[in-house]
């Protein structure tokens, strides 16, 4: 409309000039008149552009106006779903431990029971403890990660000894879970022994959260040119193109925790991207070509460096 309202004026002004022009020249030489004449037509195009490249100008403006202010929202939302989703799922993870440790006591304390039954409800209650445990060392960890003047303590770390220690205590809480295991020796790390000790039971547990329970899961060490690669892989089910960037994010996972059945928070994955960031390393998702997925990691390994 503001084109259009312009360009009016302009032929406005345009014909107003021609009758001027006309009404001064009629009594003289019609050279000079088409002289100035054609001088019009000239100004006349140099306004038309001027006012095509405005309006181009504003349209773009506003073009991208539009865009930053959607891309915005759209942050915005994808922000309020990760907090609500996040808020759910710690909720979730938060009591239902404190639940059951609690009625396990309660029981203890109300009922008499024998030995073997007062075994089973410790050992329940110190299960629950621990999960609660290593949420909130997760949390921690994920906030320390977070920030830039993180301390790194790095040392020379037998990382196939490191991977063997995350596979008992992988097996320690997950008994029923079977494991095809095939580790190269000796394979030697210069990193921080807590954070890569992090990184491999984070990915054990991811394995384990999404296999489904009659499904080995795979843990292979090898070098591999200059990296030691370690490859967790599980027959779940594969990760959409669309989602493998978004699950490395911080308190992000896919679906709804309305309708999740699985636990966690969000922070494992994000964890194991990080911790492999910080040893120069990096992570990959491949899938397998029947079904299910490959976590790879490659990190240098000391000597490759």
């Amino acid at each position: 409309w503001w084109w259009i309202m312009m360009f009016r004026k302009d032929n406005d002004i345009h014909r107003d000039k021609v009758q001027l022009l006309y009404y001064r020249y009629q009594q003289e030489d019609s050279s000079l008149y088409l002289k100035e004449y054609d001088n019009l037509l000239h100004e006349k195009e140099r306004r038309k552009w001027m006012i095509i490249g405005e309006g181009a100008t504003f349209l773009i403006l506003m073009v991208f106006g539009i865009y930053r202010l959607r891309s915005t929202v759209l942050e915005e939302v994808d922000v309020a779903d990760k907090q609500r989703n996040f808020l759910l799922s710690i909720t979730h993870e938060l009591k239902s431990p404190l639940a059951s440790a609690k009625l396990n006591l309660q029981t203890l304390n109300k009922r008499a029971l024998s030995s073997d039954q007062q075994k089973l409800l410790l050992y329940n209650t110190e299960s629950d403890v621990t999960r609660l445990n290593d949420l909130v060392e997760k949390i921690l960890l994920a906030s320390r990660i977070g920030h830039d003047n993180m301390h790194i303590h790095k040392e020379e770390v037998n990382f196939s000894e490191l991977i063997e220690d995350c596979i008992d205590a992988t097996k320690n809480r997950n008994p029923q879970i079977q494991l095809n295991i095939d580790l190269t020796n000796s394979v030697w790390l210069y990193g921080d022994e807590v954070l890569l000790k992090s990184l491999v039971l984070n990915l054990l547990e991811n394995a384990v959260k999404y296999a489904p329970k009659s499904t080995p899961i795979g843990i292979s060490l090898n070098k591999v040119q200059d990296m030691a690669v370690l490859d967790v892989c599980d027959e779940g089910k594969t990760i959409p193109d669309s989602e493998k960037v978004k699950i490395f994010d911080r308190f992000y996972r896919m679906g709804s925790e309305d309708t999740r059945t699985t636990t966690g928070v969000g922070l494992g994955l994000y964890i194991v991207q990080q911790v492999s960031i910080m040893h120069h390393g990096k992570v990959k998702i491949i899938d397998k070509k029947n079904n299910g997925k490959i976590f790879r990691i490659e990190i240098p390994y000391i000597g490759a460096i």
